[in-house]
């Protein structure tokens, strides 16, 4: 398995932002990312972040990260250490 020192990419002193899951706070990257289904464009709020932060995260849980309070709607672990997040506006 593949596997990668991602310290200084998700150091929230540099580029990173910090999440707040539960009681812990969790450094990784926030986007919008554009979609588009079925002729229909959107955003979709990702936080990609190292797996190990958040092996215990589950569909449903709640995650906050600037100012704006999201739940997971989805997991995806991308087999290099990351896993993205995909949320939900509360």
């Amino acid at each position: 398995m593949f596997t990668e020192d991602l310290s200084e990419f998700l150091d929230a002193t540099e580029m990173a932002d910090n999440a707040t899951i539960g009681a812990s706070t969790v450094a990784g990257i926030f986007d919008n990312q554009f979609v588009e289904v079925h002729g229909i464009e959107g955003v979709r709020p990702v936080f990609v972040c190292d797996e190990s932060d958040v092996s215990t995260i589950d569909h449903g849980d709640s995650l906050s990260v600037k100012s704006t309070s999201y739940e997971v709607i989805g997991i995806q672990p991308d087999g290099t250490g990351l896993t993205s997040l995909i949320l939900e506006a509360q």
